[in-house]
C-alpha cells in the first residue's frame, strides 16, 4: 500500500506542476521537466543518506549502503558476481 501511495504522490506532484505551468502560475520549462524532477528526488535521497540516514526506510538505507559504500570494496570475482559483503 505504501508503494502505491508514494507512486501516486509523485504523479500528483508532477501533474500539479504541469497544471501550474499550463495555467500560467509558473513559467513553462523549455523542455521535458521529468529529468529535473528525477535529479531533485535523487539529490534529496543522497543528502538524506549522507546526513540523516536513520530517517530513510530500511530497504532504501540498505540499497544506498550497498551502492555507495560496500560496492567500493570487493575482494574477488565472487563479490562482483554474487554479492558484496
Amino acid at each position: 500500500m505504501l508503494q502505491i501511495n508514494l507512486y501516486l504522490l509523485s504523479r500528483i506532484l508532477y501533474s500539479l506542476v504541469k497544471l501550474g505551468a499550463d495555467s500560467g502560475y509558473i513559467p513553462k520549462p523549455p523542455g521535458d521537466p521529468f529529468p529535473w524532477f528525477a535529479a531533485v528526488v535523487w539529490g534529496v535521497v543522497l543528502w538524506l543518506f549522507e546526513h540523516h540516514q536513520p530517517t530513510l526506510q530500511k530497504s532504501l538505507q540498505s540499497s544506498m549502503t550497498y551502492l555507495y559504500r560496500d560496492s567500493n570494496h570487493w575482494t574477488g570475482l565472487r563479490d562482483f558476481v554474487l554479492y558484496n559483503r
